[in-house]
């Protein structure tokens, strides 16, 4: 919340009114009015980028802690709540176990040949959606999911460029429960893959401003060959742009499917000034669109020559 007002400077994260767990530092984020070229926030300057938006750290304790940000001659203290600090505990923590998807099938389907005039379908999957989640905020405030939507919108039309049919789990501000995510992919026979578009932000007590790349997410085998021929086009887009990490492993949700090959990918990050800039341009999303395509196409052609002749895909 605020405890005065303030004109000049606009505050993305933290969100006002909610608590952070226990940390330390966080990040704080957020817009300034035309002509403010610096902030002041806990008596340290803050440079404003380009485009109105800045990004900082703040020294933090348990409790709700009084956040003095100047811009100009206007002020206020914007508050910031923390969880209490967790006592030890003695008890050994209990790892927990992932599961497929309940509904997923046990073993990889065969793929549907590259000239089956059923076609062959992906689906498409914008992460976050609906009023509540917003997924990450940037500094002016804007969504992760509409990031998301708009990428995914650039992928599908790169996809149907290309010969295939695309299924969205969304094609609007729409709220759907994670699990549903992926079943359009495990229910209709014909759908080959399944990706999830996302836009990265780091943990609260991580600067944003030393973490920027992309990566491409997957739990198993056949997950991790179609990240792997995403990612390697990715790679190749992105190139003297931001770094990036490759493929890495992720129990999430729309990536334990053993069925269809599924990933999630992370774009950018969407916190810093930068990212945020970056991923609403549109010639650069759809050269990242074009790479997920191609990428996509890549693996769907190697994989159908390797599993094709004497050693096919496990049926059902």
């Amino acid at each position: 919340m605020f405890a005065g007002a303030l004109l000049a400077v606009t505050i993305a994260f933290p969100k006002p009114g909610i608590q952070l767990p226990y940390v330390e530092k966080c990040y704080m984020s957020g817009a300034v009015g035309r002509g403010v070229t610096n902030i002041v926030v806990q008596g340290r300057n803050v440079s404003v980028y380009k485009t109105g938006g800045w990004v900082t750290m703040v020294d933090l304790n348990e409790g709700d802690n009084e956040i003095a940000i100047v811009a100009g001659s206007e002020s206020t203290n914007y508050i910031v709540k923390v969880a209490r600090k967790p006592k030890p505990s003695a008890a050994p923590q209990k790892k927990k176990e992932y599961k497929k998807l309940p509904y997923a099938d046990d073993f990889p389907r065969a793929l549907v040949a590259p000239d089956d005039p059923a076609g062959r379908i992906v689906v498409v999957d914008p992460g976050h959606g609906g009023p509540k989640d917003t997924g990450a905020l940037s500094p002016h405030g804007f969504g992760e999911k509409d990031a998301n939507l708009a990428l995914s919108r650039s992928v599908r039309d790169q996809l149907v460029g290309l010969g295939y049919t695309v299924i969205m789990t969304r094609d609007g501000d729409k709220a759907l429960e994670l699990n549903d995510r992926p079943r359009a992919a495990c229910t209709n026979k014909n759908v080959i893959a399944f990706i999830s578009i996302h836009h990265n932000a780091p943990n609260y007590n991580v600067d944003p401003r030393k973490v920027r790349y992309a990566s491409v997410y997957a739990w198993n085998e056949i997950g991790e060959s179609l990240a792997g021929k995403i990612s390697d086009r990715m790679g190749l887009a992105l190139k003297g742009d931001i770094p990036n990490k490759g493929v890495m492993k992720a129990n999430f949700a729309v990536t334990r499917n053993p069925e269809v090959a599924s990933c999630l990918i992370e774009a950018d990050f969407i916190t810093t000034p930068e990212g945020e800039e970056a991923i609403w341009n549109s010639k650069r999303r759809k050269r990242i669109a074009k790479a997920i395509a191609e990428g996509l196409d890549n693996w769907y052609k190697g994989e159908w020559s390797d599993w094709r002749g004497s050693n096919p895909r496990p049926q059902h």
